[in-house]
């Protein structure tokens, strides 16, 4: 097992990880002036320099970094790129800046302020990274270990935690993945069984007082499960449905489907007209980690695959919709096969929610009972007898 005082984690950052660089290039853009606004938008949620009030010089420098990840190059290098192009801009030096608040002189780009920039964006990238590759191998590993560098530079909360183990579910986890801080070194380490017992190590209890050391101000939360997603009410239905449909097919979705990430995960976009026929004030179906993992035991015979189709499935483009209560039932056909989605919506009818997904074999049959249920609406019918129209 590694040392933790022999690790350089200087080296293992500049390193081009596939997943730290798909987790990269998923964020957005969120324009600020102080760090403290975003808190952890600042790290995952979305891509964020403080003190940037222009979204072309944000892209600016969101463009280098992703290529320092995608590269590995030195910060050297990053300055040698980026700094022209900022100071061309005016993002240089000292400036007076009219803010909410009055005149201000504010620090802008500076040496300093691009070192903190690429080496806290790609820490958090790499970090990322480091949690879906821990999370596949937890069969073999399932104790992770928090790993400091211990030197004058490390702060006394991330020395404290140095060598301590925690199970790789355990909810330390969800607050205190590295990194902790800006500038924070720190790492985790998978252990076996076996390498538990040959270092003499203990997994810490929940009564363990290092779960009372706190993270650095606004770094309590987990940049591999703090997945960034943009608020898609606020697109147009046809930008939110292709960007819904690219992630159905990409490496987030299969995390989730795999059960590596929890939380929702968009699965449809509503048309205007069809959200306004089911009194829905959102545009977006969403699926939970719950209801994913119980539809998979109910339905085990579908593929991931079959999953990519909800955007078509939950659509104007369905056969058959009917609401009945807080829950609305779409039918479809696609390639010679019937389909089912059952939507849910809250109270309010702000949130959807993806309750059920099946194929159907006796499509005519099961439409034939919901009409004459007693109390639902017909929103539409173009089931054919024939067999429907397949789309």
């Amino acid at each position: 097992m590694p040392n933790p005082e022999d690790i350089d984690l200087s080296y293992a950052i500049g390193l081009p990880p596939e997943y730290a660089i798909e987790y990269f290039q998923k964020k957005g853009y969120k324009i600020t002036w102080d760090w403290h606004e975003a808190l952890r938008e600042a790290h995952t949620k979305a891509f964020t320099v403080a003190k940037v009030m222009r979204l072309d010089i944000l892209k600016d420098i969101r463009d280098a970094v992703e290529k320092a990840l995608k590269t590995g190059m030195t910060f050297e290098e990053f300055q040698a790129e980026l700094e022209p192009k900022l100071r061309a801009k005016g993002w240089w030096g000292k400036q007076e800046i009219a803010t909410e608040d009055g005149i201000k002189t504010v620090q802008l780009g500076s040496t300093r302020r691009l070192e903190t920039i690429y080496r806290t964006n790609l820490q958090v990238a790499y970090m990322a990274g480091r949690y879906k590759a821990l999370m596949k191998d937890v069969a073999n590993r399932p104790y992770w270990q928090y790993v400091a560098v211990m030197d004058q530079k490390t702060r006394p909360a991330h020395k404290a935690l140095n060598g301590k183990v925690f199970r790789y579910d355990d909810p330390f986890w969800d607050t205190h993945f590295p990194p902790n801080g800006f500038r924070c070194r720190c790492e985790v380490f998978g252990l076996s069984s076996k390498d538990m017992k040959e270092e003499g190590l203990q997994a810490e209890t929940k009564d363990s007082p290092y779960r009372n050391v706190q993270p650095d101000y606004g770094w309590d939360y987990n940049p591999g499960k703090d997945a960034w997603e943009p608020d898609l009410d606020q697109y147009p239905y046809d930008i939110a449905k292709l960007y819904v449909e690219d992630g159905l097919t990409g490496p987030d979705f299969n995390a989730f489907y795999d059960g590596l990430t929890k939380g929702n995960f968009p699965v449809a976009v509503l048309s205007e007209e069809y959200k306004n026929s089911i009194g829905a004030t959102s545009q977006v179906v969403l699926l939970s980690d719950e209801s994913l993992a119980k539809n998979k035991a109910n339905h085990p015979e579908l593929t991931e695959e079959e999953y990519s189709k909800i955007p078509d499935i939950i659509s104007s483009d369905a056969d058959v919709i009917i609401q009945d209560g807080e829950l609305t039932l779409v039918f479809i056909k696609i390639n010679d096969r019937y389909y089912n989605a059952v939507v849910k919506a809250t109270a309010s009818g702000e949130t959807l929610f993806l309750t059920s997904f099946r194929r159907v074999d006796d499509v005519e049959r099961e439409v034939g009972r919901l009409k004459r249920k007693q109390g639902t609406k017909i929103i539409k019918d173009d089931l054919k007898t024939s067999g429907g129209a397949s789309h």
